[in-house]
């Protein structure tokens, strides 16, 4: 008996690492086609390449220097830091950006790091250092803002999964580096009554990696958090563009398990605007969702509009300039 028991505590082990390591080997998100919701912006994008301002750079509290475009807008005007979605670039929110700047506002439009000319660990694109590293490259692109425009307020701004990068950003210790918080289109968390599957055809989740590397970040253990667990419906030759994500990434850019906790704790001015015709999420779920979770966020769905028309459509950026003037006053 004694050696049989010995004998399991060694193999019991063994298998577990070996279930472990074969789940991690041979489940690796595979690429998904390219979908017509986000394949419409490639014209209005292209037109917007040939007009982006000169890349300027700041450096975050690690040494890793992040690049962003900047548009001058008026003094008084107050400041916008628009964040683009996933797998995007600044490039996505020039439209924004450049409607904002007209009306006053002056905008810092970053690329997130592992995206762009803002590479995560290595020059990976896809990947950031550690899990929660956006909230803190966001309180240091607000302190460059602070030194650069003193007294002035402060807007935070994302689309898709930058809304869901400025919501977590609202609930944390951050929150007041900003008056306020206007999330477009942003992704909420999966398997809601707001989540289509895949994101409408837009991604591809391991869920089996999702989960052995969150079972081991409950152990302490995040050394394999780099390992690519979301594929996105990127064409292959987009360039500074990721088409996976890394564990360190998504858990960095998505609300926490506890999304409705996370939303309810958000006590800063913030407002969500969505495409009635969104293909990535189902927009009439989403006043009901705040209402219950946050009623002091209001939730307007503009008619007409889709997921990536948001960021290029005239109509939808005459609504998010208005917004972002009226929090900014």
């Amino acid at each position: 008996m004694l050696k049989f028991l010995i004998r399991a505590s060694i193999a019991i082990p063994l298998l577990l690492i070996a279930a472990i390591a074969g789940t991690l080997a041979f489940t690796a998100p595979k690429t998904p086609p390219a979908i017509a919701a986000v394949e419409k912006a490639n014209d209005p994008f292209a037109a917007y390449a040939r007009a982006l301002p000169t890349y300027r750079y700041f450096t975050a509290r690690d040494g890793t220097r992040l690049a962003y475009h900047y548009y001058p807008g008026k003094p008084g005007g107050g400041v916008a830091v628009v964040v683009h979605g996933s797998s995007g670039t600044s490039l996505a929110v020039h439209g924004l950006a450049t409607a904002y700047a007209a009306s006053g506002i002056t905008v810092y439009a970053p690329d997130l790091r592992g995206h762009g000319m803002s590479p995560g660990p290595n020059g990976r694109l896809g990947d950031v250092v550690y899990r929660g590293q956006y909230e803190d490259d966001l309180a240091d692109l607000a302190d460059l803002i602070q030194r650069e425009h003193p007294g002035e307020k402060r807007l935070l701004v994302g689309h898709s999964m930058g809304g869901a990068v400025i919501l977590r950003t609202a609930a944390s210790r951050y929150a007041g580096n900003f008056n306020g918080y206007l999330a477009l289109a942003p992704f909420i968390a999966p398997n809601t009554p707001m989540d289509r599957p895949g994101e409408g055809g837009w991604t591809v989740v391991s869920v089996p990696r999702i989960v052995v590397l969150s079972i081991l970040n409950g152990f302490g253990i995040s050394a394999l958090d780099h390992l690519n667990v979301l594929a996105m419906a990127v064409p292959p030759n987009a360039q500074h563009r990721p088409r996976f994500y890394t564990h360190a990434l998504l858990s960095s850019s998505n609300l926490q398990r506890q999304w409705k906790a996370q939303l309810a704790a958000i006590h800063a001015p913030t407002r969500v605007l969505i495409g009635a015709n969104d293909e990535l999420f189902h927009a009439e779920a989403y006043p009901p969702a705040f209402k219950a979770v946050n009623p002091a966020i209001p939730v307007t769905v503009l008619p007409g509009q889709g997921h990536m028309t948001l960021m290029f459509d005239t109509k939808a950026l005459a609504a998010e300039t208005d917004a972002a003037v009226e929090m900014l006053k």
